[in-house]
């Protein structure tokens, strides 16, 4: 699967992400030490994701993350 991040906002990726493995909130959280709530937060845009977070998740869940750089 391939998802431009342009188009959407982090909120969206998290959820897209967690759907991508077919787990829970709390599995997905369990993934980089962080509490159900905090993955329920994540998908409501109700925090802010560090940069680190997003790519351990990432990595862990075997998602593959590409930078380009947009010359708009």
């Amino acid at each position: 699967m391939y998802i431009n991040c342009n188009n959407y906002k982090t909120k969206d990726i998290i959820k897209f992400m967690r759907d991508s493995t077919d787990k829970t909130q709390t599995e997905f959280a369990k993934d980089i030490n962080k509490t159900r709530s905090w993955t329920a937060k994540a998908e409501r845009d109700e925090i802010n994701i560090s940069l680190n977070d997003f790519l351990k998740l990432a990595k862990i869940n075997k998602i593959n993350i590409i930078m380009e750089k947009n010359d708009n």
